[in-house]
């Protein structure tokens, strides 16, 4: 799946592998590097990144958005 970020400078976006299936325009919790290859439970899976949550609700500053 497509992700971007949601937060910076410039909007990122990259590719994730999508292990909750989440949808289009769901917020989603991204998971990168080793964490990404532990989160599919192969160690040497060649994958950098791993959607492993969808957000439902964000705090920010106390904050709901």
């Amino acid at each position: 799946m497509i992700v971007q970020t949601l937060y910076g400078d410039a909007p990122l976006q990259s590719v994730a592998a999508d292990l909750v299936g989440a949808g289009i325009g769901e917020r989603v919790l991204v998971v990168r590097g080793s964490s990404a290859r532990a989160a599919v439970a192969r160690g040497n899976a060649p994958v950098d990144s791993v959607i492993v949550g969808i957000v439902d609700e964000m705090g920010i500053g106390g904050e709901t958005k």
